[in-house]
């Protein structure tokens, strides 16, 4: 079960994700934060000059926002929600999905991902997945966290 504060980041991002598609077809990259007092915020990146940037300087930018602002405390957790291509589990080719890495200061971190379908001019949604993420905007000796090996009782046949 993830973090509280992680499904509520997740169900802002996948709302306005889902928004955008039936109303423009696609998405930037996008994100949002959570203070420490618990209030959401919606983030989004743009480069100067550049009015279709590649989705990866948009990722790229909002990551380094999101390192800053944890390493000063500003925020306690943080969602990137991109357009993107995976495998969903119990199938053998990518289908599009809405990615979301979502990152907590106590550690937790997991990629999401909600495979859709274009049906004419509307949207199928398919169940959600999750893989381990690897924390990019908690990061730095200030999170440094203890990790516990789980170790899982075997009962003994006798």
């Amino acid at each position: 079960m993830a973090h509280p504060d992680l499904n509520s980041l997740f169900d802002t991002a996948v709302s306005f994700a889902k928004l955008m598609l039936s109303e423009e077809g696609e998405f930037y990259p996008f994100g949002a934060t959570m203070s420490p007092s618990g209030e959401i915020t919606n983030i989004g990146a743009r480069v100067e000059r550049d009015d279709h940037p590649p989705s990866q300087t948009l990722i790229d930018l909002m990551t380094e926002t999101f390192q800053k602002r944890a390493a000063s405390g500003e925020i306690r957790a943080a969602v990137i929600c991109y357009d993107g291509r995976a495998i969903p589990p119990g199938e053998t080719t990518k289908a599009d999905v809405i990615c979301c890495g979502l990152e907590h200061r106590s550690g937790e971190s997991v990629d999401v991902f909600m495979p859709y379908k274009r049906t004419g001019r509307s949207f199928q949604f398919g169940e959600t997945f999750a893989s381990r993420r690897i924390a990019q905007f908690f990061v730095g000796d200030e999170f440094t966290f203890e990790v516990q090996q789980y170790v899982p009782r075997i009962p003994r046949w006798e």
